[in-house]
């Protein structure tokens, strides 16, 4: 993984890119600065992009047109089951920079067995910050994936907790952090709908969240509000116990935990997404703050 530091900027906001993570988010309100972000490298606690899978694979098991694969070697945190993908710890080239935005990109690696880039694009506009996320497949095969982001955001930038606002439709539920075919309504997405600060260590869930809704974070000193497209049906919300306490993960992807496994056996609605031969697909998260 390169370490260069890239900035953005513009008179609301500056963004820190650390190889292709973000690793701050500066929002410039009241005369005053607030950094939304939190960043502990040591602890891997970076916001980080992630493809050409999100979250766990049970036992880096992969089956697709191409044949059985593991993705065991894919595991940059040493747990048991690979995650996150291969783009995590690539090197990232600068296709295109400016004051405002930047471009950078990376070719998807072994062992991942298709061939294929992943190009990201963050840009600062008045009062919002856009990332998109392109994904390219050259191989001769249509190739199965799933793609999104892994934001760590501090729970306080003042006086008080976050509080975080969403419409779940329902929750997977896990075992041993893996989905199984199971989908409950859990008391929780109520709270989630009018507004809850859930406690360090209580979560590591994955939602399915309503069409077209967006993700609210709520601090007593400003509003940051997450609007994906709609191919983001997913949303897993991380919160750390010590030492990573003060820091809550809302992560909005395209797919399920474990989508390629949960897909083979025919369950429905998982969030895995297809892309022809020499085609791209392309999906983003734009944050708006007032």
């Amino acid at each position: 993984m390169n370490t260069e530091i890239h900035k953005i900027k513009n008179d609301l906001a500056e963004v820190e890119i650390y190889g292709s993570a973000m690793k701050s988010l500066k929002i410039f309100k009241d005369s005053r600065e607030y950094n939304v972000l939190g960043f502990d490298e040591q602890k891997h606690a970076f916001s980080f992009i992630m493809a050409p899978w999100v979250n766990r694979i049970k036992d880096g098991k992969f089956s697709c047109a191409k044949g059985d694969f593991d993705l065991s070697s894919s595991n940059p945190f040493g747990i048991p089951h690979p995650i996150h993908g291969t783009v995590l710890t690539a090197n990232w080239k600068v296709i295109h920079k400016s004051s405002h935005s930047i471009s950078i990109s990376t070719d998807l690696s072994s062992p991942w067995p298709y061939s294929g880039s992943v190009l990201s694009k963050v840009s600062l506009n008045d009062n919002s910050i856009k990332q998109e996320l392109i994904i390219k497949n050259e191989d001769e095969h249509i190739m199965p994936f799933s793609m999104g982001w892994h934001p760590w955001f501090n729970r306080k930038i003042g006086s008080d907790e976050l509080s975080l606002i969403f419409n779940g439709n329902y929750l997977w539920k896990t075992e041993e952090q893996i989905p199984n075919s199971e989908k409950i309504r859990p008391p929780l997405l109520d709270q989630a709908a009018r507004g809850f600060s859930p406690k360090p260590g209580t979560l590591d869930d994955c939602y399915r969240i309503t069409d077209n809704s967006s993700v609210s974070l709520c601090w007593p000193e400003l509003t940051l509000e997450m609007n994906s497209s709609q191919e983001c049906g997913h949303l897993v919300v991380y919160t750390p116990p010590e030492p990573l306490a003060n820091l809550i993960c809302v992560e909005p992807q395209t797919s399920a935990v474990n989508c390629f496994q949960l897909h083979e056996k025919s369950v429905s609605d998982t969030g895995i997404l297809f892309v022809e031969p020499d085609h791209d697909y392309s999906i983003f998260t734009e944050w708006f703050w007032v």
